[in-house]
């Protein structure tokens, strides 16, 4: 029997609010300064990096192109004169992956944050960017079972790039560089092993100002430490397939609930730390025990697909924009154990570091600027959550910041 075609559930809210935040780190880019536009173009290639060991599809040369639009963040009175004034804007990335027919094309929007790592004429930068990326070509069950690195037509989509500087014009900035470009869905649909690439690059950058060889930097010993204390409650909407990294295929997506209180410190208007504890119900867990009358859930379903842990997280945050990464440790959650044991098949040491610890990562919007420290603020977010380093769960966020003064 010929299993039936997998097709891509719409996405269109995920897409939706992915470019909202796009749409909100382009407006904070540019609104929030008057000068020092820049636009670049760059030219990469590199080639696809093998994730697993078995039946990897071959695939040639990738060739890459990406236009970027950002400003440089020279207001002396933001985040931006403690980091040495990096760009931020947005890239389009577009990809051709070396295997037309298992890989296609991949084409990415992603807000971007580019830090000097020196303060020579022509120096280092490292960039680093988190988007949505989209691939012509994913998983299908019956026309194309090699690609189990993508799993949908829509993904995440990250990379992590370092540069030099190799010529500095009046306008005209020429730059070359590699890094590591990586695309996972999420698990919201398998298979997703996700997709690495290795690339080298050569870009050049056009300033709408004229370029400065030195600029205001605040020495370390001067940094006045400013700190606000405040209190942060988050309630977010999660999405998976139940299952391991490559099936079961083609599985209802049910949702994860969490809500999530915490505390902390902000260090000058732009460094967030916070800790706290937070709760998961997963219908997927449910729905398992109540399919399967499982004996040792089966006396408490909701209980036994509850998650409690406590959090610590580090935000930073640019005006209206920030990266958030945070990592817990599972105070209770029961019925990893049974997961476990269907789907993942973890041991020993392994199998404690997934049932222990979890992290999440992903970018916030801000209803109010960060830089003028508001008593309340409202931010809406997109994460990434992952069982240790394995992809758990897409969230999306909505959050309440109360600033104790």
């Amino acid at each position: 029997m010929t299993p039936p075609k997998l097709k891509t559930i719409p996405l269109i809210k995920h897409i939706v609010f992915v470019l909202f935040l796009s749409i909100g780190v382009l407006w904070n880019t540019v609104a929030q300064h008057k000068k020092g536009s820049i636009v670049e173009a760059e030219l990469m290639g590199g080639r696809v990096v093998p994730n697993y060991s078995v039946n990897f599809p071959t695939s040639t040369l990738q060739s890459a192109i990406a236009i970027s639009f950002a400003r440089e963040n020279t207001d002396t009175t933001g985040w931006g004169k403690y980091y040495q004034y990096p760009e931020s804007g947005i890239t389009f990335f577009a990809s051709h992956l070396g295997n037309n027919k298992v890989y296609g094309n991949q084409f990415s929007l992603s807000p971007y944050i580019a830090f000097k790592l020196n303060q020579k004429e022509k120096p280092f930068h490292i960039k680093l960017s988190i988007g949505l990326s989209y691939f012509t070509t994913s998983f299908d069950s019956s026309d194309n079972l090699d690609n189990v690195a993508i799993g949908s037509a829509l993904t995440w989509g990250f990379q992590a790039f370092l540069y030099k500087t190799i010529f500095k014009g009046s306008y005209t900035t020429y730059k070359i560089g590699g890094g590591y470009s990586h695309a996972s869905n999420g698990h919201t649909q398998l298979p997703n092993f996700g997709l690495n690439s290795a690339l080298l690059s050569l870009s050049a950058q056009f300033h709408s100002a004229k370029n400065e060889t030195k600029k205001e930097i605040i020495p370390r010993v001067n940094r006045k430490q400013k700190k606000h204390y405040f209190i942060q409650y988050r309630g977010g909407v999660g999405f998976h397939e139940l299952g391991g990294t490559a099936e079961p295929i083609g599985g209802v997506k049910r949702e994860v609930y969490t809500t999530s209180l915490a505390g902390g410190v902000i260090f000058n208007n732009h460094l967030k730390i916070r800790a706290g504890f937070a709760y998961r119900y997963y219908e997927q867990y449910y729905n398992y025990i109540m399919v399967h009358q499982h004996p040792d859930y089966i006396n408490n379903p909701n209980q036994s697909a509850s998650n409690l842990y406590f959090f610590v997280g580090s935000e930073f945050l640019m005006s209206h924009i920030s990266l958030d990464i945070a990592g817990g440790l599972n105070l209770y959650k029961p019925f990893y154990k049974e997961f476990n044991a269907e789907y993942e098949k973890n041991t020993g040491f392994r199998y404690q570091l997934k049932k222990w610890l979890n992290s999440r990562m992903g970018i916030n919007v801000y209803l109010a600027n960060t830089n003028l420290a508001p008593i309340h603020n409202i931010f809406a977010g997109a994460h990434i959550n992952a069982n240790f380093g394995q992809a758990d769960f897409t969230e999306f966020n909505l959050g309440y910041v109360y600033l104790i003064k």
